[in-house]
């Protein structure tokens, strides 16, 4: 699979005319606006976030590398500060290959539903061995029926066993989202966390008439070590029950980033030691050695 670049996503600030309409009553004479009311805008900036809200998630799986069933499950909070602020709190837990990951993130932004998001989160997921952290700006530009969604900036894993070398470098999750209807969302991301590379394709549908919010759930990843997987869940809403899917995306909380680092990392977390190679070393008085993370030949200690 060829290596994929995703970039930081550029926001770029909406300027919008506002049509007024007035009207003036001197004795018989009334004005009134030449354009029907439903065709009249009102200026109306929301708050960025519309009230304390937030997300309950679960779905099962598998991948193939390393031959498992997944599970997961996630939650989030998202509380209004003022106006035009907002910050969200992500928890995480999710189970591959029998082991447990636990994983939380923390949004602090500035939104205009109308129009974008802009603001900074920190996530760290931690796994039977290893621990990774991301932090970095995060944004979101909206365009009528559809949203560009990023996260980039700085990431490190720290393994325990000193046979893996730690690593840090750069890391960018990306989201090009579609509704075709108020309640339906297609998206196509790609990920890239410390040079392993992903591309997902995901859905989520939101059910109408149920008389609370409640969304299936379902997304395909393939890696760019061969590997794919696939999930299928759920997702229940806490908040406003006659909310339009595209107006939580856009209005309530962000997406859970500890879920996404889950889906990236990919073996990063699950990831073992090579052991020595298979050739001999040139002298039969040296053997192989583990030093810093590589192997060496080195020359037998004397009894």
């Amino acid at each position: 699979m060829s290596v994929l670049r995703v970039t930081k996503a550029a926001l770029l600030a909406s300027v919008f005319s506002i049509p007024f309409g007035f009207a003036a009553s001197a004795a018989d004479l009334i004005l009134t606006s030449p354009e029907p009311v439903e065709d009249q805008y009102v200026d109306l900036v929301l708050p960025a976030v519309s009230a304390i809200n937030g997300k309950l998630e679960l779905d099962f799986g598998g991948i193939t590398d390393p031959e498992s069933a997944t599970f997961r499950a996630a939650g989030s909070l998202s509380v209004p500060i003022g106006e035009r602020f907002g910050v969200q709190g992500d928890v995480a837990i999710g189970n591959i290959d029998d082991s447990w990951s636990f994983g939380g993130a923390l949004h602090a932004f500035t939104r205009d539903p109308s129009s974008y998001l802009l603001g900074v989160t920190a996530g760290v997921v931690v796994a039977d061995g290893a621990r990774l952290v991301a932090i970095g700006p995060e944004a979101e530009l909206y365009l009528d029926r559809i949203s560009l969604e990023g996260w980039a900036g700085w990431a490190a894993i720290d393994y325990d066993n000193i046979a893996m070398p730690d690593e840090n470098g750069f890391f960018a999750i990306g989201d090009v989202a579609w509704y075709p209807t108020d309640d339906w969302r297609l998206s196509l991301g790609a990920a890239s966390i410390l040079g392993r590379e992903s591309l997902k394709l995901a859905t989520e549908y939101q059910f109408s008439g149920l008389g609370f919010p409640l969304s299936g759930v379902g997304e395909v990843r393939a890696y760019d070590t061969g590997a794919y997987s696939f999930r299928v869940g759920i997702k229940g809403y806490l908040g406003d029950p006659d909310k339009s899917l595209i107006d939580r995306h856009r209005q309530d909380d962000p997406p859970n980033r500890a879920l996404d680092l889950f889906s990236a990392a990919g073996d990063l977390l699950t990831a073992e030691p090579d052991g020595p190679p298979d050739e001999p070393c040139p002298s039969e008085n040296e053997s192989w050695q583990l030093v810093e993370g590589e192997w060496v030949c080195e020359y037998n200690n004397e009894s």
